[in-house]
């Protein structure tokens, strides 16, 4: 009999031994007074029904007694044997704690998602509602299409049709000088974006070959300067 193939398998020793002497788990019962259930539970080493640790060793040595095992090893067997399962339900329980903990986080990260889409589609309704007379740099920049022709004024009516065309500058120079805190996002010529941050005081200069689109941010106000034509900007808008 080969009984150290499984050497933390105590309740397989304690079958084995059994088998090979040809005793009856009835048998082991009546010399034990253990009950049939709790017997086929050591040799099927089922801890989460077995009674506590301190009857279960009582147990196996009245079995291993009775079948002429060795106690001290059934024993050894059973603590090896229980040490493996305790470490594998604390792995398990440790795994379920930050399965728990994942979730609440979660929560957070999806309430933000939500909340910055949210302000997403305040924006872009903002900005539909925006007025064209905010709009005047774009304006400006129909230049790209053709020559710029004056448009007549409704004081002037139809006296100013034969305006001489005025020739456009070769590049447009814009420049920005903060009023209040604001942030600003700059396209130059329909190309890739710029964020400022900027503070009272801040300035810069943007210079395009076709024209600028502009968003400003929050109630704050900006002072623009296209090719030495000065405007107050207050409050958001698309340029």
């Amino acid at each position: 009999m080969e009984t150290d193939k499984e050497p933390l398998s105590f309740g397989r020793y304690l079958q084995a031994v059994r088998l090979e002497k040809k005793i009856s788990l009835e048998h082991v019962s009546q010399q034990t007074r253990i009950g049939l259930g709790n017997l086929l539970l050591i040799e099927q080493e089922d801890f989460e029904q077995l009674p506590v640790e301190v009857y279960v060793k009582g147990f196996l040595r009245s079995y291993a007694k009775a079948v002429g095992a060795d106690g001290d090893e059934v024993i050894r067997r059973y603590e090896l044997r229980l040490n493996d399962v305790r470490k594998i339900t604390e792995s398990e329980s440790s795994s379920k704690k930050m399965t728990r903990g994942i979730w609440p986080k979660l929560l957070v990260l999806l309430v933000l998602l939500f909340f910055i889409i949210g302000l997403s589609i305040l924006a872009v309704v903002f900005y539909r509602q925006t007025p064209d007379e905010d709009k005047p740099i774009e304006q400006k920049t129909a230049a790209e299409k053709g020559p710029a022709v004056d448009t007549p004024s409704e004081e002037q009516g139809h006296e100013t049709d034969s305006k001489p065309v005025k020739a456009v500058p070769e590049k447009l120079l814009l420049q920005v000088t903060a009023v209040e805190d604001t942030w600003l996002k700059v396209i130059m010529d329909e190309k890739g974006s710029t964020v400022y941050n900027l503070h009272p005081g801040d300035q810069i200069e943007l210079e395009a070959a076709a024209g600028f689109n502009l968003l400003i941010g929050n109630a704050g106000g900006l002072k623009l300067t296209l090719n030495d034509n000065t405007r107050e900007k207050r409050g958001s808008g698309h340029h």
